[in-house]
């Protein structure tokens, strides 16, 4: 029995951390592309629209950029930041517009993603939408980012906790 226990001991906390190795990169690299979805990006008309970014501002005026084609969604670009409410983002439009009436300078555009910064921390975390990365495992929608990052740790260090039993059994 004792060899029964040691042997099933040391595959657990194999398979525990070796999914926990797999768990922290993973959460990690999900709470970092979290972090572009409140994060505007400024760029000139006809500039790639490239990164996780949910908005993107033309710098000469202050209006939305269309960074996806308009036949995928149909209509012309707007703020449309996930988790804000419909007044929230006619803030931002408005704000936008109005400070870049004759292009935006670096105070405007901080301006900008202060007002937006200040909007995503009174969102409730229950509230917040989980990054695309989060659905691909239906299972686990509510553990991602760092979330997914800890428990990979804490599978990590069960995992250990295991092997050691096992090692110290099989003495």
């Amino acid at each position: 029995m004792r060899v029964f226990l040691a042997s099933l001991a040391a595959v657990g906390g194999v398979g525990l951390a070796a999914a926990g190795l797999v768990f922290v990169p993973i959460g990690v690299l999900e709470q970092r592309s979290a972090g572009d979805m409140y994060e505007v990006a400024f760029q000139q008309v006809g500039d790639e629209c490239s990164g996780g970014h949910e908005l993107y501002l033309d710098i000469e005026n202050g209006t939305p950029l269309d960074c996806v084609p308009s036949y995928v969604i149909g209509g012309s670009p707007r703020v449309d930041l996930p988790g804000f409410t419909e007044a929230q983002n006619d803030e931002v439009a408005r704000l936008g517009r109005q400070l870049g009436s004759e292009g935006l300078t670096d105070a405007e555009q901080h301006r900008i993603q202060n007002r937006i910064d200040e909007i995503a921390a009174a969102i409730p975390d229950a509230d917040r939408p989980l990054p695309d990365s989060a659905t691909v495992w239906p299972a686990d929608a509510g553990v991602w980012g760092a979330r997914r990052a800890w428990l990979g740790g804490g599978m990590i260090a069960v995992g250990i906790l295991g092997i050691i039993y096992a090692m110290r059994a099989a003495r």
